[in-house]
């Protein structure tokens, strides 16, 4: 046994040296790695714990300090995950690596060990005592149980009698609980459907490598089925659950692809950073035990420092990106690309559900580029695309990926145009561009545990509370309608505005909020270890529900010392603090955390009891998504089953669902058809200016002709109108207003089609063409010291918002919050982008909201309709429907203060900000004068309320037939006391993004 420990010790005393010759950190796992390549002895962590215990004070396991750290710009080092990524191997009594330095720890180890092995030999006989005496006691003492007793109240639905029926249970014995349950929806477990792996004829080191890694033998049937397509050559399109285990199905043919040619380039492209950070922690492993480098799959997004992304693109063959990137980097720098579009095997679209609406439009453009620039570099690659269950997954794809020429036939020409088939076919140089067949795969054969849902509607207990307050006098009316106006906040969701009532009504109001619920819920549950996540609709909310939960536990002793188990994560954050906050969730060190629907994606993040959904989420895909984070580790755990909680707000759609007449309706409801429309003309021509700088547009001499009629349509269509006149294609109407615009120019060319390039008089940034926002432009919130007599710049950096939300979040005199604590926006810097805040010592006892007012004015009118004409009374005027463009010019004008626990309105602050002027696309209506009449007629009700509240109702109900979210859409409405818009008394509907 002695021989074997100081062989150990040799293998890692000369892989430490290795390690750090070459200038590496001396991390646990890249020791163990060489220590293990030399096929002595397989070494784990627990063998290196063994010797250092043996030697306490000449091995060392210990955190990097900041001078042994690996570099920031170090592309390639693994995002540190477990231990063996954290720790690093230090010899304190001889740390060089010399070989005189090699022989002393051999010596010192040598006598440590012949001492350890007199103290073992002296005290044995105590030992055995020791272990008895240890034994007899563990048998005596019993583990409490983490999960909640199923004790029966007096007045409980009809539960059974399993650990997620406890847990609702436990939920209805809190003081607050007043038959809020109002209808409990359990979905059966489904079993797994498995295939053998012979059928794929996998090399034996991708075999090996997913034993090795993910201890797999047989795949899910949808994994089989989907690797199965990608071998054959096919395009893949894979609409499963949550936790399905879809990166396989494109991790496995990629590495058996890359084995077969290590030439060969792949392009994984993820909606946001984060999740690209997360799967290259899952690649690299898999590449690991493949035996491959590491370096062989990266991230290339904006954190890739600029001095390593040549090594990047030269050393990488495995790049996973976001839209962003390829956007505004990868396509215009194609040159510097070339190696990689011209070997690109095949393209990832992971989360492709989140590509929609304006976004998604961007998105599929980005796409059409990305295939022109492929067909011109000799590849033509296979595209994957992984989505959560969507109603029209194949749709989708057709409208995200541009649709290439199909393969040609003999009989797809008269015998008359047989000479003309190669004009069809296209030049010979491009035989390979071609349209490949397409799977849709469905059938999930993944696993799951059984679910619980609950509806949960604080409404009953404000009902049950039967508290009479007096309704607000005639002159409150009059005077609140002149806030009515007010852009809506997230206060207006968390409270229900009541004039000076008693303090009695007002403390009771606030305990039957949904916020206020969804907190105590997520402090039950923390309390009794149970491991929650809790989903907010917004970032304010969510650092709202975190100070509510962290107050709620700092009030009871017993959980206490539960506060740094609860944290919040959401947009914004640092990527420190986003990181830190995920390693944390995956190692069990957080029991609760509140966040955005930042986190419904699939980042991994552990194993997962409970899910809290603080209001409907915006489609029934987000719901599944966002509870498909629970029970996600089934074969581990030992209750197999998942909770999920919807506490419900006071909005219309929300109550709809949480009456126990309509609550079974949510669940069988599908899941929403994604949109988007690539061919938007306004989204459409941005691109082809960018295509138009990347490479002439329909240019016969560069060979964009015969691919532009595909990747963006023909510009001469063949079809006849109705007046027999040939119709315009849609590329058409509108690369020719932008020729007479002189954005692009005719490069004349000799034989073939006139091209067409960009004006060398237009800017060559394409960040002028954003994806997915109007502003690109990010402001940072920076922390002062409460101390210095001026804002510095030098502070920690809390937060990064959006420029075109920060007018409404960190203006002059805001609270904000960051992690349940409050600052105080102290100044704006709208030049530097920064908001100043300060930490307030002492709890406030109030929260501001911002004071904005919006004018909209008509650009253009597309189409005007008549609506609700009466037969009864033809002569009655109609309601006009009409849409159009308009221009939004937003202005926000100051704050107000508004004590916490009352509602009470305490004072404004006054400033003035720049405003934000933006276009959109708008629907509105213009009523009657006589429909005004008749409803200042029938009561005290204002004209304005009556807008204002049917205003809230289209934006309530807009989701349930369209995919979107509450903020995609904005509403405003005339009011008689300002200059607005310029039509009548009506409402619109507008969309809050640049265009749709």
């Amino acid at each position: 046994m002695d021989e074997v420990l100081r062989r150990h010790f040799a293998l890692v005393d000369a892989s430490f040296c290795f390690v750090a010759k070459r200038r590496a950190t001396p991390t646990v796992r890249s020791v163990l790695r060489v220590a293990n390549s030399f096929g002595i002895s397989q070494l784990t962590r627990q063998s290196l714990l063994e010797l250092a215990t043996i030697a306490p004070d000449l091995l060392v396991l210990e955190r990097p300090t900041a001078s042994t750290q690996s570099r920031s710009d170090d592309v390639f080092s693994p995002t540190p995950e477990y231990e063996e990524d954290l720790e690093v191997v230090t010899f304190p009594r001889a740390p060089q690596t010399s070989q005189r330095a090699s022989t002393k720890r051999k010596g010192l180890f040598d006598a440590a060990l012949k001492a350890k092995n007199n103290e073992v030999g002296s005290q044995k006989q105590a030992k055995q005592l020791q272990v008895s005496t240890g034994n007899s006691d563990s048998e005596k003492s019993s583990t409490t149980p983490t999960k909640p007793t199923n004790i029966i109240p007096n007045e409980q639905a009809p539960f059974q009698n399993d650990w997620g029926s406890s847990v609702l249970t436990m939920l209805q014995q809190m003081d607050i609980y007043k038959s809020q349950i109002v209808h409990v929806e359990r979905r059966s477990a489904r079993p797994a459907q498995y295939r053998d792996l012979e059928p794929l004829q996998l090399s034996k080191q991708v075999c090996e490598a997913l034993e090795k890694c993910y201890s797999i033998k047989q795949l899910y049937s949808h994994q089989f089925e989907a690797i199965e397509a990608i071998r054959c050559g096919e395009n893949a399109v894979l609409s499963t659950a949550t936790a399905s285990g879809k990166s396989l199905t494109y991790n496995v043919p990629m590495l058996d692809m890359l084995l077969e040619d290590p030439s060969s380039r792949f392009m994984y492209l993820f909606p946001t950073k984060a999740l690209a950070q997360d799967q290259l922690k899952s690649l690299r492993r898999f590449l690991e035990a493949a035996d491959l480098p590491l370096h062989v799959g990266s991230t290339f997004d904006g954190d890739t420092p600029m001095k390593s992304r040549s090594m990047v693109i030269r050393e990488t063959r495995i790049f996973l990106t976001n839209p962003d990137m390829l956007h505004l980097t990868i396509l215009p720098q194609h040159r510097q690309w070339k190696q990689v579009l011209s070997n690109l095997r095949f393209l990832v679209v992971d989360e492709a559900h989140m590509y929609r609406g304006v976004f998604g439009s961007h998105v599929s453009c980005v796409f059409r580029r990305l295939f022109r620039l492929c067909a011109l570099y000799g590849s033509n690659p296979q595209v994957v695309c992984c989505s959560a269950t969507i109603q029209n997954p194949e749709a989708h794809f057709r409208q995200l990926i541009p649709t290439l020429p199909h393969q040609p036939t003999v009989s797809d020409h008269d015998d008359d145009d047989i000479d003309n088939a190669e004009e069809h076919m296209g030049p010979p140089s491009l035989q390979f561009f071609r349209q490949r067949p397409l799977r849709v795969i469905t059938e999930d054969g993944a696993p799951s545990v059984e679910k619980l849902f609950c509806i949960w509607n604080p409404e009953v207990a404000k009902t049950s509370n039967s508290l009479q307050v007096s309704p607000p006098s005639a002159d409150a009316s009059k005077s609140s309608s002149a806030t009515l106006r007010k852009r809506k906040r997230i206060e207006d969701t968390t409270h229900t505005q009541k004039s000076d009532n008693t303090e009695q009504g007002a403390e009771v109001n606030f305990s039957t909020s949904a916020i206020y619920q969804g907190s105590r819920i997520l402090s039950r549950l923390v309390g009794a270890e149970i491991a929650t996540l809790l989903f907010c609709r917004g970032r304010k909310l969510t650092e709202l529900v975190l100070m509510n939960v962290h107050s709620i536990l700092k009030a009871d002793p017993k959980t206490q010392n539960l506060l740094r188990r609860v944290s919040s994560y959401r947009g914004g954050y640092t990527l420190e603090a986003r990181r830190r906050i995920e390693q944390r969730l995956f190692s069990g060190d957080l029991l609760g955390v509140v966040a955005t629907n930042a986190l419904e994606l699939g980042i991994d993040i552990g194993e997962l009891d409970c899910t809290i959904h603080l209001g409907l989420p915006s489609s029934i895909a987000s719901l599944w998504q966002q509870a498909g984070r629970a029970g996600r580790r089934q074969q581990q755990s030992k209750q197999k089953q998942s909770v999920a909680i919807i506490v419900c707000f006071d909005a219309p759609l929300d109550q709809h669902f949480a009456q126990k007449r309509h609550a079974m309706e949510l669940f069988q409801l599908e899941p929403e058809a994604v949109s988007l429309n690539p061919m938007n003309q306004r989204i459409l021509g941005q691109h082809l200016l960018c295509a138009a700088r990347e490479s002439a547009l329909f240019s016969s001499q560069s060979g964009t002709d015969y691919v532009d009629s595909f990747v963006f349509g023909a510009l001469n269509n063949t079809n006849i109108t109705e007046k027999g006149e040939p119709a315009t294609s849609e590329v058409s109407k509108v690369l020719f207003p932008l020729l007479k615009e002189r954005k692009l120019v005719k490069c004349p060319e000799n034989g073939g089609n006139q091209g067409y390039r960009i004006h060398s008089c237009m800017p060559k940034k394409f960040r002028a063409v954003s994806l997915r926002s109007i502003c690109d432009e990010n402001y940072t919130v920076v922390a002062t010291k409460n101390d210095a007599a001026n804002d510095t710049i030098d502070g920690e950096v809390l937060d990064e918002i959006p420029g075109d939300k920060v007018f409404f979040q960190v203006y002059p005199t805001a609270v904000y919050l960051y992690q349940a604590q409050e600052y105080l926006i102290t100044r704006l810097d709208n030049i530097q982008r920064i908001a100043f805040a300060r930490k307030c010592n002492q709890p406030l006892t109030y929260f501001t909201t911002c004071r904005d007012f919006t004018d909209l004015e008509v650009v253009r009118i597309h189409s005007t309709t008549k609506l609700g004409r009466s037969s009864e009374k033809p002569k009655c005027e109609s309601a006009l429907v009409c849409v159009g463009t308009v221009s939004i010019l937003t202005r926000v004008i100051g704050s107000t203060m508004l004590e916490k626990r009352t509602m009470r309105f305490l004072g404004t602050n006054d400033f003035s900000l720049p405003h934000m002027q933006s276009f959109g696309e708008a629907v509105w209506l213009e009523f009657p004068v006589a429909l005004r009449k008749q409803v200042e007629e029938r009561g005290g009700r204002s004209w304005t309320a009556a807008l204002h509240g049917v205003g809230h109702l289209f934006v309530a109900l807009v989701r349930l037939f369209i995919l979107c979210d509450a903020e995609d859409v904005g509403t405003e409405h005339v009011n008689e006391f300002e200059q607005r818009v310029k039509y009548g008394d009506g409402i619109s509907l507008l969309s809050s993004k640049d265009c749709l």
